[in-house]
């Protein structure tokens, strides 16, 4: 009798003990964790790795310049992921209901994230948004303790889709944005009437000139007035979103209606081939850069289709 009233005793301790040290653990974990997932001082970032089955993004920084695998960033984009990642807050250890569940998905459908700082580790952790539950999850890489997270002063419940590993998500949507002083010519091919395209292009003494014609004729001086305006066009056209194949229908067989290139003084070129849509406010584009299709607005792109006799000098 007392042999098994003693173990029943040290069955007992046994027990607390456990149930300390998983509490105990959870709640360190916790403490722990509001530091490790965000990032105080987003100017020590060097570098975001995110990675997902659907793609891999590489935000890195050289200086103050930020590009995403190797292309410049969108501002308002990079910003936003710096707000999100300070302010990033645990709301409670994964209940003990959900533990195995959400394990699993952070282990088979999540976003992987690494951050590398100028200074100290870098920070890892794995996130998912489950439907079910309305809840983003998140653990540390190495650890086998989940959190339901938040960001601070954000409603939404779905801090996965704000780790986009698409690139297209990140990059800035710039179509043109050039200095005049930084250009080197520009060709015009209006392939709906040929005698409408031009070509600018700076002679050996580096002043511009422009020739009429698919292939250049005659070369003559531009009007001043004009010449200045056209070239400062090209400071700034975006394009408005990348095509979407379930919405934007596009004939890719037939050749584009207008032609742009620009070539740059330090030998860039940028070609741009634009395409008739049957919403008359918007073009498609076609960029060099890899092949993409993207939307232009009518009113961005309008003031770059002149033709040959706007150069009011000639």
């Amino acid at each position: 009798m007392r042999s098994l009233r003693f173990y029943l005793i040290l069955f007992g301790v046994l027990a607390s003990l456990a149930f300390y040290f998983y509490l105990n653990r959870k709640s360190g974990s916790y403490s722990l964790s509001k530091q490790e997932f965000s990032v105080r001082d987003t100017a020590r970032i060097e570098s975001i790795l995110i990675t997902s089955a659907f793609g891999e993004v590489n935000l890195s920084r050289k200086g103050s310049v930020w590009t995403v695998n190797g292309d410049p960033v969108r501002d308002e984009a990079l910003r936003g992921l710096h707000v999100m990642v300070s302010r990033l807050e645990v709301e409670a250890p994964v209940s003990r209901t959900l533990e195995d569940k959400v394990l699993d998905e952070l282990e088979k459908e999540s976003t992987r994230v690494h951050i590398e700082m100028e200074d100290g580790p870098a920070k890892a952790y794995r996130v998912f948004y489950d439907h079910v539950s309305d809840a983003s999850y998140m653990i540390l890489e190495g650890s086998d303790i989940a959190f339901r997270m938040k960001v601070r002063g954000y409603r939404q419940t779905n801090l996965e889709e704000l780790y986009s590993s698409d690139p297209r998500f990140w990059r800035d949507n710039i179509v043109f944005q050039s200095q005049p002083g930084e250009i080197q010519a520009i060709s015009f091919l209006n392939n709906r009437d040929d005698w409408k395209s031009f070509h600018l292009a700076r002679n050996e003494a580096g002043i511009f000139e422009v020739a009429s014609g698919v292939v250049p004729q005659k070369w003559v001086s531009p009007g001043t007035e004009s010449l200045n305006q056209y070239l400062g066009y090209f400071n700034e056209v975006r394009f408005e979103s990348y095509l979407d194949p379930q919405r934007d229908t596009l004939s890719r067989s037939a050749g584009p209606d207008y032609i742009l290139n620009l070539e740059l003084l330090d030998g860039k070129r940028i070609y741009v081939g634009l395409f008739p849509v049957s919403d008359f406010n918007r073009l498609y584009a076609r960029l060099a850069r890899g092949e993409e299709w993207v939307v232009v607005k009518y009113v961005e792109i309008d003031p770059l289709l002149k033709e040959f006799k706007y150069f009011a000098g000639v």
